[in-house]
C-alpha cells in the first residue's frame, strides 16, 4: 500500500470514529474527501471522486453558517466538482462548482491568506464554463479575478506559477473570442513566466507546458513564425516526457504534441510530421475512456490529421477513417456544447477535401450542409464566426463551379464580405485569408457576368492581403498565385500588358517555390502555362518558346493528376488548347491530330451537369471543324455539330459559352443551306442574350458583353425569314436582341404613369429602387465609398427584381418591362411606317411595319459586299479632303453607292408602300432602322441626285431614324411634357488641339435671328461640359456648334469637344445618356460624326451622340453621319430654325422637326446636286 492509499485508510478510520455531533466532524469529512480526490487524480477511479463530492457536501451541511471554516469547505466542494465535470461533461457539476466558488470568494475576508487561491479557483471555473457555453461574460469576469490573485501574491510564493497560468488561460480564451493581439501576447508572456517559475518535479509542469505550447501555436498561426511552432513542439515533447505513464492527463499531452506536428507539416510539407501526428493521436484516443469529456475533441483531431494526410497522399482509407472519426466526434458531443459548431465545421472540411480529390458530388453537398449547421449555431460575437462564414462561402462557390447555380456564388460573396468586415483589421492572417477567398469568388462572378468592378475589386483585395502578411507566411505563395490569376484575367479584358507581365512574374515565383508533391502545384503549373500561352498569342512573330513551355507545364500537371480527379478534365482541355495554338502558328496538322483526342478525353471525363462541359465541348468541336476544312470528312462535321448542340443545351453553363456554340454551329450549317437547323439554334441563343448583357452591369461591361455576341439578332432574323418567312417573329428578334443597352437606359427612366395611376405604392417603390439600381458610379469616387455604393446597388438590384415580379402579378401589368409583342410594336407605326433593313451574310431583307401588319421585302441584289463597301468608305474624312477626291474622281464611288442603295433597297420599299412619285406637297413620313451591316446606311439620301431626277428618297418621303422601335416610343412619350420654349446655344469657335471653327459664330448669329419671341436664347461660348449639362436642365432646344468625335473602341466615349482648363473637356455619350433632361425637346448637333458609331461590333447598339441625347430625354435629335463643311453647317442650321419657328411658336409638333430639316437639306442640295457628301449627312432621329 502506498502513502496515498494509507492516507485514505487513516482518514476513513478517523471519520468512522468521529461522533456526528463532534466539532471536528466537518474537518474529518473534508480530509477524507481531499484524500479521495487525490487518489482519483492518481488512478482515475470515478467512484473516488463521487465519494469525495458526497463527503464535501456533508462537511458543509455539518458546519454552522457563522463558522470561519465554512468558506474552506465550500471552496473544496467546488474544487472536487470541477474534475468530475471534466471527466463526465455534466454541465450541472460545472454550474454547481462556479456557484460554490463564488460563494467561497464572497465569504473570504480581503486579508485572508486563502483569498488568492479562491480567486484563482473561481477564475478557473468561470474559464471552464466559458469554454463550455461560450458566454463571453464568464471570461470577462475571470480575467480580473485571476489578475487580483496574481497581484496579491509575492513573486517568491510557490503558488504564483499557478495563478500566472490561470490568468494566461483566461486571456487566451478572450483572444480566441475577440481576436485582440495584445491578449495573446500577454498570455504567452504570463504562461512562459509560469513555466519558468515551476520546479521540474512539480506535477503541474506538464499542464503548464501544454498551455504555453498551445498559445505559442496560436501565435504562430497569427505570424507564421516557424520558431514559435518549433518551440511549441520542443516544449510539448518535454511535457509528454515528464508526465507519468499512468497519469490521466497523458493523452492530452500526447494529443497536444500531435497537433503541433500537424501544423508544422502544413507549413513545411514534411510527411514525417503528419505520420507521427496520426500515430500520437491514435495513442491518445486509445487511452481515452469512452465517457471522457475530451473524447469528442480527440476524435475530431484525429479526423483532421487523417484528412490532411489524405489530401497529401491520396489514400482513400484515410478519407473514410477521417469521416467516421469526425462523425463520431459529433455524435458524442452534447447538443449544447460550444465546440459542436467547430466539429460540424471540421467534418464539413473533410467532406470538402474528399470532393476535391474524387469529385463525388454527395461529399460536396454534405460539406455545404454541415458548414451551414456550423454557422447557424455560432454566436454572432464569436471570434470564429468570420472563419465559418469564409468556409461556407468556399463550399458554396465550389458547388457553383460544379452546378453553375449563380445563387450559390452570390451567397458565397455575401458571406465573404461579412467575413472580411467582421474581422479585426490587425488580425492579419485571417483578414488576408478571407480577402483572398472573397477575391476568388468575385473573379468567378466576373467570369459569369462580365462586371469589371468585380475583377478590379478582386485584384485590390488580393494585393491588400499580400501587403499585410509576412513574406515567410505559409500561404503567401498561394496568394501570389491567386493574384497572378486575377491579373491575367484582367489583361484579357483590358489588354494592359503590364497586368500580363506581372501575372507571369508571380506565376513563375509560385511554381519555383512549390515542392513536387505539394497539393496546389498543379494549379500553379496551369496558371503559368496559361499566361505564357497568352503572351505567345500577343505577337504573331514571337518564337515558339512560350507555347512550348506552356505545353510542357500543362503536361506535367496532367501527368501528376489522377484521371478521377475533378481537375483532370480542366488540365486536359488546356493542354489541347495549347497544342492547337501551336498548330495555328506552324500549320503542322500533326498538332491538330494530337489536340483532338486530348480534348475528347477532357469531355469524356467531365460530368454532364458540370458548367465547364460547354466550353470544353466547344473547343473539341472547333478542332473537329478545322480538321473538316482540311479533310472534308463528314463525320468530323457531324461530330462538331453534335458537340456544339450539346453545349448550347447545357443549362448549367454560362450563357456566353452556350451562345458561342450556337454561333459556330450556324457557321457550319449555313454554307450547306441547312437553314432550318441553323434557325432553331439561333432562336435558342437569342433567348440567352439578356443573360450575357444584364441590365445591371456598368455601361463598359454591357458594351464588352455585346461585342462578344455582335450580330446575333440580325443573323437570327435572317435565318427565320429564310425558313419560316415569319416577319412578325423576325421583327421581335431584331427588337429584343439589339439596342439592349439603350433599352436598359430607357427602362431606368421610362414612363410609369399608368402604374402610378393604378398602383401608386408599387410605382413609388419601383421608381425608388430603379434609381438606386441604375445609378451610375463614377470611377473618380474614393475606393471605400465606391465599394459601399456597389454593395448598395447590388442590394437594390435584388430588391428590384422582386419588385418587378410583384408588379407583373398585378392585373394588366403581366408584361411590365418585358419585350413587347409584334402587335405592340406595330402600334408605333400610326404616324408612318417603320422600315427595318437587315443585312447579314445570310440574306438582305426589309421589314415594313404598319399598324395593319408587317411585310417582308427580300432584297436579293443588296448583298453583304455592297453594305461592306459603304461601311469601309472613308466618310469621316474632312470635307476639304472629299472635295480633293472629287476632283480626282474619288467621291463618284459614294454617289454610286447611293444609287445602288436606292435601286436595290429603298426604291423597293417605297414602291411597296406606294410612296414613289408623290402627288401631294405633304410628303409621307417614314422611320428607318438599319440592322446588321445596314446599321449606318443613309437610306434618306439614297437615289439619283442628278438635276430633275425624282428617283431618290428625298423627293418621295420625309425620313427619320430611330435606333429601335422602343426608342421611338420613348421619344414620343417625352413630347408630352414640353412646357418651355428656351434655346441653349453652345458654340466653340476655338477648340484645344483642333482646327478653329470660324463659321460657328455666323451660325450662332443666324440662329438668334431666326429665333424670335416668345423663345429665349441662352448663349454659351467656350463652355465646359459641366456648364453645358447644367444649362441643359432648363432648355427645350439645345444647339451645339462644335467639334464632335466618334470613338472607334468605345462608342460611349464619343464626345462633343468643349472647353477645359488647358485641354478639351469631353461631353461624352455616357455622360449625356446618364443625365435626365426634364424640359428637353430638340437637340441639334451641328458637329462631326454625331450620328455615327464606328465600332462595328456594337453597330446594333446605335450608341452615338444623337441617341445619347434621346436617352437623356430629347424627343428629337438632329445629327450628322460624317464630317460637315463649315459653310454648309451655317446654311442648314439657319434654314432649319427659320422653318421650325414661325409666328413665334412651334409648328405642327413632332412633324415640324423632320419637315424643317428636310427643307433645309433640300435647299442646300439644289446648290450642290453633284456633291451629296456635303449635305446628305444631316439626319433626324426621334418622334
Amino acid at each position: 500500500m502506498d502513502e496515498l492509499q494509507e492516507a485514505v485508510r487513516l482518514a476513513q478510520t478517523a471519520l468512522d470514529a468521529t461522533p456526528k455531533d463532534h466539532p471536528d466532524l466537518p474537518l474529518r469529512l473534508s480530509s477524507l474527501a481531499y484524500a479521495l480526490a487525490a487518489q482519483y487524480n492518481r488512478n482515475g477511479n470515478l467512484e473516488d471522486l463521487h465519494e469525495a463530492i458526497r463527503l464535501s457536501r456533508a462537511a458543509i451541511d455539518a458546519t454552522p453558517d457563522d463558522d470561519p471554516d465554512l468558506p474552506h469547505w465550500i471552496g473544496e466542494l467546488g474544487a472536487h466538482l470541477l474534475p468530475r465535470y471534466l471527466r463526465t461533461g455534466d454541465l450541472s457539476d460545472l454550474q454547481d462548482a462556479v456557484g460554490h466558488m463564488r460563494r467561497c470568494v464572497d465569504a473570504t475576508p480581503k486579508d485572508d491568506e486563502y483569498l488568492a487561491l479562491r480567486l484563482n479557483n473561481l477564475a478557473s471555473a468561470l474559464s471552464m464554463r466559458y469554454d463550455r457555453t461560450g458566454n463571453l461574460e464568464d471570461v470577462q469576469e475571470a480575467i480580473p479575478l485571476a489578475q487580483r490573485a496574481v497581484d496579491t501574491t509575492p513573486e517568491d510564493d510557490p503558488d504564483l506559477p499557478h495563478w500566472l497560468n490561470q490568468l494566461g488561460i483566461a486571456l487566451s480564451y478572450r483572444y480566441d473570442r475577440i481576436g485582440n493581439w495584445d491578449d495573446l501576447q500577454e498570455a504567452v508572456r504570463l504562461l512562459r513566466k509560469s513555466v519558468d517559475f515551476t520546479e521540474k518535479e512539480d506535477p503541474a509542469l506538464p499542464n503548464r507546458l501544454l498551455n504555453l505550447t498551445g498559445n505559442l501555436s496560436t501565435q504562430y498561426s497569427r505570424t507564421s513564425n516557424l520558431e514559435d511552432l518549433n518551440e511549441a513542439i520542443r516544449l510539448a515533447e518535454t511535457a509528454v516526457d515528464v508526465t507519468p505513464e499512468d497519469h490521466p492527463d497523458l493523452p492530452s499531452q500526447i494529443n497536444n504534441l500531435a497537433e503541433h506536428l500537424s501544423s508544422r507539416y502544413n507549413h513545411t510539407g514534411n510527411s514525417e510530421d503528419i505520420h507521427k501526428a496520426i500515430r500520437l493521436a491514435e495513442t491518445a484516443l486509445d487511452d481515452t475512456p469512452k465517457d471522457h469529456p475530451e473524447l469528442a475533441a480527440r476524435l475530431s483531431t484525429l479526423a483532421t490529421y487523417l484528412s490532411t494526410r489524405y489530401e497529401g497522399e491520396g489514400d482513400p482509407d484515410d478519407l473514410q477513417r477521417a469521416i467516421l472519426a469526425g462523425q463520431r466526434s459529433i455524435d458524442v458531443t452534447p447538443k449544447d456544447h460550444p465546440d459542436l459548431a467547430f466539429r460540424f465545421g471540421n467534418l464539413a472540411g473533410i467532406y470538402s477535401t474528399g470532393y476535391e480529390q474524387t469529385g463525388n458530388f454527395e461529399d460536396l453537398q454534405e460539406a455545404v450542409r454541415l458548414g451551414q449547421m456550423s454557422l447557424d449555431i455560432t454566436p454572432k460575437d464569436h471570434v470564429k464566426l468570420a472563419s465559418r462564414l469564409n468556409n461556407l462561402g468556399i463550399y458554396l462557390s465550389t458547388r457553383y463551379d460544379r452546378t453553375g447555380d449563380l445563387s450559390d456564388l452570390q451567397q458565397a460573396i455575401r458571406l465573404g464580405k461579412r467575413a472580411v468586415s467582421t474581422t479585426p483589421r490587425d488580425n492579419h492572417p485571417d483578414v488576408a485569408l478571407f480577402s483572398i477567398t472573397l477575391a476568388t469568388n468575385l473573379s468567378t462572378r466576373y467570369d459569369r457576368t462580365g462586371d469589371l468592378d468585380d475583377l478590379h475589386e478582386a485584384v485590390r483585395l488580393a494585393e491588400a492581403a499580400i501587403d499585410i502578411i509576412p513574406d515567410n507566411h505559409a500561404d503567401v505563395e498561394h496568394w501570389l498565385h491567386s493574384l497572378s490569376v486575377f491579373l491575367s484575367t484582367r489583361y484579357h479584358r483590358t489588354g494592359d500588358v503590364k497586368d500580363l507581365e506581372e501575372a507571369i512574374r508571380l506565376a513563375k515565383r509560385a511554381v519555383a517555390t512549390t515542392p513536387e508533391g505539394y497539393p496546389d502545384l498543379e494549379n500553379r503549373l496551369i496558371n503559368l502555362a496559361s499566361n505564357l500561352a497568352t503572351r505567345f498569342e500577343q505577337s504573331e512573330t514571337s518564337d515558339l518558346d512560350d507555347i512550348q513551355q506552356a505545353i510542357q507545364l500543362t503536361q506535367r500537371a496532367v501527368d501528376s493528376t489522377p484521371e478521377d480527379n475533378p481537375d483532370s478534365p480542366h488540365w486536359l482541355n488546356n493542354l489541347a488548347i495549347y497544342i492547337s495554338k501551336r498548330y495555328k502558328r506552324t500549320g503542322n496538322l500533326a498538332d491538330l491530330q494530337e489536340a483532338i483526342p486530348v480534348a475528347q478525353k477532357a469531355v469524356d471525363n467531365t460530368p454532364e451537369d458540370h458548367p465547364d462541359l460547354a466550353p470544353w465541348l466547344n473547343n473539341l468541336a472547333i478542332y473537329l471543324s478545322i480538321r473538316y476544312e482540311h479533310t472534308h470528312q463528314q463525320n468530323d462535321k457531324a461530330a462538331a455539330l453534335k458537340h456544339f448542340s450539346q453545349s448550347l443545351d447545357s443549362n448549367n453553363a454560362t450563357p456566353r459559352h452556350r451562345i458561342e456554340a450556337a454561333r459556330r454551329a450556324i457557321d457550319l450549317l449555313v454554307p450547306d443551306g441547312d437553314f432550318d437547323r441553323a434557325q432553331l439554334l439561333a432562336g435558342k441563343a437569342l433567348d440567352l442574350l439578356p443573360l450575357v448583357c444584364s441590365r445591371y452591369l456598368s455601361r463598359e461591361d454591357q458594351q464588352y458583353a455585346i461585342q462578344q455576341m455582335s450580330g446575333l439578332a440580325a443573323d437570327a432574323s435572317s435565318l427565320l425569314l429564310r425558313t419560316d418567312n415569319d416577319p412578325a417573329r423576325a421583327l421581335e428578334y431584331l427588337e429584343h436582341g439589339r439596342g439592349l443597352i439603350i433599352g436598359y437606359l430607357i427602362d431606368s427612366r421610362g414612363d410609369i404613369s399608368d402604374l402610378s395611376t393604378k398602383h401608386p405604392k408599387e410605382a413609388n417603390e419601383f421608381d425608388r429602387l430603379r434609381h438606386k439600381a441604375f445609378m451610375p458610379i463614377q470611377q473618380e469616387v474614393q475606393l471605400e465609398a465606391r465599394r459601399q455604393l456597389l454593395e448598395e446597388r447590388e442590394d437594390a438590384v435584388a430588391r428590384l427584381e422582386n419588385c418587378l415580379e410583384d408588379i407583373r402579378r398585378l392585373e394588366g401589368f403581366d408584361r411590365f418591362l418585358l419585350p413587347p409583342s409584334s402587335e405592340a410594336l406595330q402600334a408605333n407605326a400610326t404616324d408612318g411606317p417603320i422600315v427595318v433593313v437587315n443585312v447579314t451574310s445570310i440574306s438582305s431583307d426589309a421589314l415594313i411595319v404598319r399598324p395593319s401588319g408587317i411585310k417582308h421585302i427580300p432584297l436579293p441584289n443588296f448583298d453583304i459586299s455592297k453594305a461592306n463597301q459603304y461601311r469601309s468608305w472613308g466618310l469621316t474624312r474632312s470635307p476639304s479632303r472629299l472635295i480633293e477626291l472629287k476632283e480626282k474622281g474619288g467621291p463618284s464611288t459614294f454617289e454610286k453607292l447611293l444609287r445602288d442603295l436606292w435601286s436595290d433597297c429603298v426604291r423597293l420599299v417605297l414602291d411597296e408602300l406606294g410612296f414613289l412619285y408623290p402627288t401631294s406637297d405633304t410628303l409621307p413620313r417614314i422611320w428607318w432602322i438599319g440592322t446588321g451591316l445596314a446599321a449606318s446606311l443613309p437610306f434618306h439620301a439614297a437615289g439619283d441626285h442628278s438635276p430633275g431626277s425624282l428617283e431618290n428618297a428625298l423627293s418621295c418621303v420625309l425620313s427619320s431614324y430611330t435606333p429601335s422601335i422602343k426608342m421611338l416610343q420613348f421619344a414620343r412619350e417625352k413630347t408630352r411634357t414640353l412646357n418651355t420654349q428656351s434655346v441653349l446655344l453652345v458654340t466653340m469657335p476655338k477648340t484645344p488641339g483642333e482646327d478653329d471653327l470660324p463659321g460657328v459664330m455666323a451660325e450662332s448669329q443666324a440662329i438668334q435671328e431666326a429665333v424670335t419671341t416668345p423663345h429665349t436664347v441662352k448663349s454659351l461660348i467656350q463652355p465646359s461640359a459641366e456648364n453645358v449639362l447644367h444649362g441643359l436642365q432648363d432648355c427645350s432646344i439645345a444647339h451645339f456648334a462644335c467639334h464632335g468625335s466618334s470613338d472607334m473602341n468605345d462608342p460611349s466615349n464619343s464626345f462633343l469637344a468643349l472647353q477645359g482648363q488647358d485641354s478639351v473637356d469631353r461631353l461624352t455619350v455616357k455622360k449625356i445618356s446618364e443625365s435626365h433632361m426634364k424640359q428637353a425637346w430638340l437637340a441639334y448637333l451641328s458637329a462631326c460624326s454625331t450620328a455615327e458609331n464606328q465600332t462595328s461590333a456594337l453597330a446594333d447598339e446605335a450608341l452615338h451622340l444623337a441617341s445619347g441625347f434621346q436617352v437623356a430625354g430629347f424627343a428629337h435629335t438632329v445629327g450628322s453621319m460624317w464630317s460637315s463643311n463649315d459653310e454648309i453647317c451655317v446654311q442648314v442650321a439657319a434654314i432649319f430654325y427659320r422653318e421650325l419657328i414661325a409666328e413665334g411658336g412651334l409648328v405642327e409638333g413632332n412633324r415640324a422637326v423632320a419637315t424643317a430639316l428636310h427643307t433645309a437639306v433640300m435647299t442646300v442640295r439644289e446648290e450642290n446636286l453633284g456633291r451629296p457628301y456635303l449635305w446628305a449627312q444631316y439626319v433626324h432621329f426621334g418622334a
